[in-house]
C-alpha cells in the first residue's frame, strides 16, 4: 500500500474584503499519496490557489490543519515548493542564475550549484540556454525554468498553480506531455492546480472538483487509466464529459452569485 504522504484535515479559510467576509475554503479533507499526482478543478474563485498556499505554508489555515509525515505544516519549508503562473522569475538574471537562486540561499559551493542546476536544465531542455535571460525566452521555455528552479531543491512536493495557462494551446500541450514525463521519472508529489479538464484527465491519477465558494470538495474522480495514456482515449473522454457537466453546475452558481451581487 503506497504511504500517505500529505493530509489535509479539515481545513477552512476566509478573507476579509471590502464586500466583508469571503469564504474561500470550507472543510476540506484530502489524503496525497507519496508520489501521487492530484489536480484540483473548479470555477474560478473556489479556493484552489488558496489551499495550494495553505499547503506551502505560506497561508495559515483558520480551522483544520495540514500534516505532513505526522507533523503539521507551520509555515513554509524546502520539501514544498510552490509553483506559480507567472514563474516569479528575476529578469535581471539568467536562466542559470535563476536556477542555481535557491540552492546559492541555502549556502551551497558554487561547483555543487552548477552542476545540480544543469542536471535539472537537461531535464526540461533547456541547457543551451543557460546563458540567456528571461526577455530573450519564449513563454514556455520561461515555465520551463520556473519549473527547473523548483526542481532543483529536490523538493518532495511541488505545488503547481495553473503554470501553463498563460501560454498557446500548442506549448501548453508540449509542456504538460514534458510534466508527464518529469512525473514519471522523478516521482514527486503534485498538486495542480488547472481549470482545463482534459488537461487534468489526461495528467492526474486523482482530479478533485471543487464547489463554488466557500470551496468544498465536490467529487474525487479516480483515474485508473494505465500510462502513457492516449488523449483520444474513450474512456479519457467519458470522464472528462462527466467532469465538465459538473464543473458547469458551479460555474452557473458563480456566474448567478456575481449577478446578485452586481
Amino acid at each position: 500500500m503506497t504511504a500517505i504522504e500529505l493530509q489535509i484535515d479539515r481545513v477552512s479559510k476566509a478573507f476579509r474584503t471590502g464586500r466583508g467576509q469571503i469564504g474561500a475554503l470550507q472543510d476540506i479533507s484530502l489524503e496525497v499519496a507519496e508520489g501521487e499526482l492530484v489536480c484540483l478543478v473548479g470555477p474560478s474563485g473556489c479556493g484552489k490557489s488558496t489551499l495550494l498556499s495553505v499547503v506551502a505554508g505560506l497561508e495559515p489555515p483558520d480551522a483544520g490543519q495540514v500534516i505532513l509525515d505526522g507533523q503539521p505544516v507551520q509555515g513554509p519549508g524546502p520539501e514544498r515548493i510552490l509553483i506559480f503562473q507567472d514563474g516569479g522569475l528575476f529578469p535581471w538574471l539568467t536562466v542559470l542564475e535563476n536556477v542555481t537562486f535557491g540552492l546559492r540561499e541555502r549556502g551551497l559551493p558554487l561547483e555543487e550549484r552548477r552542476q545540480r542546476a544543469m542536471e535539472v536544465l537537461r531535464l526540461v531542455h533547456l541547457e543551451r540556454f543557460k546563458d540567456a535571460y528571461i526577455h530573450e525566452l519564449s513563454g514556455g521555455m520561461r515555465q520551463r525554468v520556473a519549473i527547473a528552479r523548483g526542481l532543483v531543491l529536490s523538493p518532495r512536493i511541488l505545488l503547481m498553480d495553473e503554470p501553463f495557462a498563460a501560454l498557446d494551446t500548442q506549448t501548453r500541450d508540449l509542456l504538460v506531455e514534458e510534466l508527464r514525463g518529469l512525473h514519471e521519472e522523478l516521482k514527486n508529489t503534485i498538486l495542480f492546480v488547472t481549470h482545463h479538464v482534459r488537461e487534468a484527465v489526461y495528467l492526474a491519477d486523482r482530479v478533485v472538483l471543487f464547489t463554488f465558494q466557500p470551496g468544498r470538495i465536490k467529487h474525487i474522480y479516480p483515474l485508473e487509466v494505465p500510462r502513457p495514456r492516449d488523449p483520444d482515449d474513450p474512456s479519457l473522454e467519458a470522464l472528462v464529459r462527466e467532469i465538465v457537466e459538473a464543473l458547469h453546475v458551479e460555474v452557473e452558481r458563480a456566474l448567478n452569485e456575481e449577478y446578485r451581487r452586481a
